[in-house]
């Protein structure tokens, strides 16, 4: 790591052992590397992170059986049928900056049931902390489209068990990163459970947040499609980022402190740890949320599967609440560094509109899915959303 401080560029992403953290003559070395990680990369490789390999194999084994089902399955499933942005969309569908990315994708979440009110039919009747649901961006949590049983056997019952293994360690990796920067341990407790006890909770409480997975498909290149598997970008979908890399084909690269693009491949075992621009924005940049891209896979190559686990937060919080959870000690560290960097990516969360975690996300979602947007949410707020 030292040598990307001194301005050299790493030829490869740090990798942590999480076993460290339960050995206490170790556990000081982890946090020294999570903190250097963070602040410096802003993308690690996690090993022995205690999600069984039965758990990631179980939903993994289901992917080609899922992604080879005929166009009849696909349309069922479709995001369209979603207000949610839940379901599946095919291939050059998505758009990150402007341009299709060349994948297909089925997107699902925590389970939750509709809270959104129409305000045509409702009054704001308040629920948790009395709040108004009929706020346009409620519409966003809502339950998941299913395959049948008898379609995928045993898929539904493997998701879960992931998703609930996943949320179990972005919890726990979190109480490492605040532990790793002097942050109270518990602090963002109160963002993710309904009843907080941590050392910050505050006497509010938050709506618990919808986490997201994407079960993704990049195929070969072809002489018609080549390009993007997905655009260069910042993760702007959840708080932090758990990403497994499905078998061996590569794809994944990420922009070093000095601008080169350096690769993330797949190794076995581990999962890729990266943050997301309101993580960025809240620490005033003291935990890095970086640039990176997926390559479509070549022409000689076998389809490349991936599935990212997105850590959801509150869709009622703001970036300005969460910077007050921050100590300025953390918030003054990239200043200090005297490596202030652009942070454009996360500039829209300077402008008021977009405090909100609840609009950003739904401005995320209809750039990104637009004709899912305006079926939903109308030609005239999926306008707004786009400028």
């Amino acid at each position: 790591m030292a040598r990307e401080m001194q301005g050299e560029a790493l030829s490869s992403l740090p990798i942590l052992d999480l076993s460290y953290a339960d050995d206490p003559s170790r556990r000081l070395i982890l946090l020294q590397e999570l903190h250097n990680a963070l602040f410096n990369v802003g993308f690690l490789y996690i090993k022995n992170h205690g999600v069984p390999l039965e758990t990631i194999t179980n939903l993994v084994s289901r992917l080609p059986a899922l992604f080879n089902q005929g166009n009849d399955f696909k349309a069922s499933l479709s995001k369209l049928n979603s207000p949610h942005f839940l379901g599946y969309s095919g291939f050059a569908e998505e758009t990150t900056l402007g341009k299709k990315d060349l994948r297909e994708q089925f997107d699902l979440a925590t389970e939750l049931p509709v809270v959104w009110q129409d305000p045509k039919n409702h009054k704001a009747t308040g629920g948790v902390g009395d709040r108004d649901f009929t706020k346009l961006y409620w519409r966003l949590r809502g339950p998941n489209q299913w395959p049948c049983e008898d379609q995928i056997p045993g898929f539904k019952n493997a998701y879960l068990k992931y998703h609930d293994a996943l949320q179990a360690l972005s919890y726990r990796f979190v109480h490492l990163v605040e532990e790793a920067f002097g942050i109270p341990i518990g602090t963002f407790d109160n963002f993710f459970l309904p009843h907080s006890t941590g050392a910050q909770a505050k006497t509010r409480e938050y709506m618990p947040p919808q986490h997201r997975i994407k079960l993704v498909k990049y195929p070969p290149s072809t002489e018609n499609y080549q390009g993007q598997g997905v655009g260069a970008h910042k993760d702007s979908s959840g708080w932090l980022t758990f990403l497994y890399q499905v078998g061996r084909e590569e794809g994944l690269e990420v922009v070093s402190t000095i601008g080169e693009w350096i690769l993330a491949p797949p190794i076995e075992g581990t999962f890729v740890v990266n943050f997301g621009n309101a993580f960025e924005a809240a620490t005033d940049g003291a935990v890095k949320a970086t640039v990176h891209r997926v390559k479509a896979p070549l022409s000689t190559s076998n389809p490349r599967y991936s599935i990212p686990f997105f850590q959801g937060l509150p869709l009622d919080l703001t970036i300005s609440e969460i910077r007050r959870y921050i100590p300025e000690s953390v918030r003054k560290l990239r200043r200090e560094s005297g490596a202030l960097e652009n942070h454009d990516s996360v500039s829209t969360f300077l402008d008021s509109r977009w405090d909100s975690l609840g609009e950003s996300q739904l401005r995320k979602w209809i750039r990104s899915h637009e004709e899912v947007g305006r079926k939903w949410y109308g030609d005239e707020v999926a306008s707004y959303y786009l400028r």
